[in-house]
Formats: C-alpha cells, structure tokens, sequence
C-alpha cells in the first residue's frame, strides 16, 4: 500500500506541476509535472498488475487444491478409506479458508480503490486535468468490481 500512496502522491504533484507551469506560462515545469504524473501512473499499472496475477494464481492453486482435496474424500468415503476421506477434508477446507482469505484481500482492495478513484476525479476536477479524472472513475468502477468478488 507504501507504494500505491507513493504513486498517487506523485500523479497529483505531476498533475498539480503540469498545471501551474501551463497556467503560469513555464513550460519546464508543466513538461517535469507531466513527466513524474506519467511515471506514477505507469508504475502504478506495473505495480496492479503484478499484483492481480499473485491474486489469479493463488486462486488457482486455492480452486485445484479444493478439487483435489475434495475428489480425494469422496474417493476415501466411496472406498472406505478413512484417512483418505480426511486427508482430502483437510485439504479441501485448507484451500477454500485460503480463498476465502484472498477474496477478503481483493474486497480491501477494492474499497482502497473506489476511494483512490474519488480522489483522484475530485483532483482531476481541482487541477481541470480530463484525463486524472476520466482515470480517477475507472479506479473507482476497478475498485467497486473488486468488491463484489
């Protein structure tokens, strides 16, 4: 979450900077706010989208876990094999407390992003900036996603 603040804090200075220096009449700086907002943005991306492929990949293994686990006590229950039958109960319940978990982590998620995306369109508003608000309002639908997981 460091590194998100960071980066946001760094797209409304870039935007704020890109704004004065356009207003003022000094290109330098609108050029540097536009450099650091465009920098914060695509860390950000790099940063989200390294995050949604831990998340897909922990449900991956949650849902084969599950699957596994649950083929396993039926085949115990079926067979007669009891320790079969738990160790599959085990494993099954083990993964679908894990994804439970995970959903939890993306629901957080996506309240931390419907708030960021309100900020971000109120800033867009503040410093007349189109594309931080149009960005701001694709946060805020990512983030209400999120939450219905």
């Amino acid at each position: 979450m460091t590194d998100r603040l960071s980066n946001t804090a760094n797209q409304y200075i870039g935007a704020a900077k890109q704004t004065i220096g356009q207003t003022l009449g000094y290109p330098d700086i609108a050029a540097d706010g536009a450099r650091q907002k465009s920098e914060a943005e695509t860390a950000q991306k790099v940063a989200d989208a390294k995050a949604e492929a831990e998340r897909l990949k922990h449900t991956a293994e949650n849902n084969a876990n599950s699957v596994v686990g649950g083929a396993k006590q039926a085949i115990g229950q079926t067979l007669g094999l009891s320790g079969l039958a738990a160790e599959g109960a085990a494993q099954k319940s083990s993964a679908d407390t894990q994804q439970n978990v995970e959903d939890a982590r993306t629901q957080a998620r996506g309240t931390e992003h419907e708030l960021e995306g309100k900020v971000k369109q109120m800033v867009g508003d503040l410093t007349n900036d189109h594309s931080t608000k149009v960005d701001g309002a694709t946060t805020e639908t990512q983030g209400t996603l999120e939450r219905k997981v």
